[in-house]
């Protein structure tokens, strides 16, 4: 098993549970930080094709896929590691743009993001 965490924004507050939620449901392994005001929810999973599908297909079923449209700062960012590389943090978007996440990540200092990141990317998920 390998460790992710998802680092995500909607405007509505509906979606953004709804999208949680339906994380939970799929990847049953997870934990939750929260840190000014944004949430981390790192959990455990097989491999990164299969995270990448799982998060694309509960995008698509809100609307929100890639190609569908998302709202002006609405964001869903997957953060793993490599098993040959683990101190290099690797990250992809699913939605939204580099822009719109270092714009969210400026309001909380880079140093707590990545710390929140770390610890959810070493925790043993049982």
């Amino acid at each position: 098993m390998n460790n992710y965490v998802v680092v995500y924004h909607f405007d509505d507050q509906d979606a953004a549970q709804k999208f949680e939620r339906e994380v939970k449901r799929h990847f049953t392994r997870f934990k939750i930080e929260e840190d000014g005001g944004k949430r981390y929810l790192g959990f455990a999973a097989k491999n990164e094709p299969a995270v990448v599908d799982a998060l694309d297909t509960i995008l698509n079923e809100m609307g929100y896929g890639t190609g569908s449209f998302f709202g002006q700062k609405d964001y869903v960012a997957l953060y793993f590691t490599r098993e040959k590389d683990p101190d290099n943090i690797k990250r992809q978007l699913l939605i939204g743009t580099d822009e719109m996440v270092d714009a969210a990540a400026d309001k909380n200092p880079t140093d707590a993001q990545r710390s929140s990141i770390i610890d959810l990317l070493r925790v043993t998920y049982v």
